[in-house]
């Protein structure tokens, strides 16, 4: 993907969307991909992260499941994602602001959390 691609996404796909249906205050967080990176992100920055402890959650059905091929770890993962009740991703987003308090507290340095 090139330059002009990823902004016609970004322009015409993913900022109306997120005007449609996200609430007024959101961030958008790119993942270090070079090829569409503007700002530095730190890759470990769990604790400012919801979506490390969905993926936990996944990972430990996956453990637990123990997949045999490639498709039944599809299925797997495809069921844990399904699964997460939104009161846990409501949950998780609003514990985003007391995170970053205990990471400015703690001179950025990785907390409780």
């Amino acid at each position: 993907m090139d330059q002009v691609a990823y902004i016609t996404i970004i322009e015409e796909v993913m900022l109306p969307y997120a005007e449609e249906k996200m609430p007024l205050k959101w961030v958008f967080q790119q993942d270090n991909d070079p090829n569409h990176t503007i700002m530095e992100w730190s890759a470990q920055s769990s604790d400012l992260n919801p979506t490390e402890n969905l993926w936990g959650d996944s990972k430990n059905a996956v453990i637990e499941a123990k997949p045999r091929n490639a498709e039944e770890l599809w299925k797997v993962v495809k069921s844990s994602w399904a699964g997460i009740p939104v009161h846990k991703c409501q949950k998780l987003v609003e514990s985003i602001q007391h995170s970053c308090e205990a990471v400015l507290k703690n001179s950025s340095y990785t907390t409780k959390y």
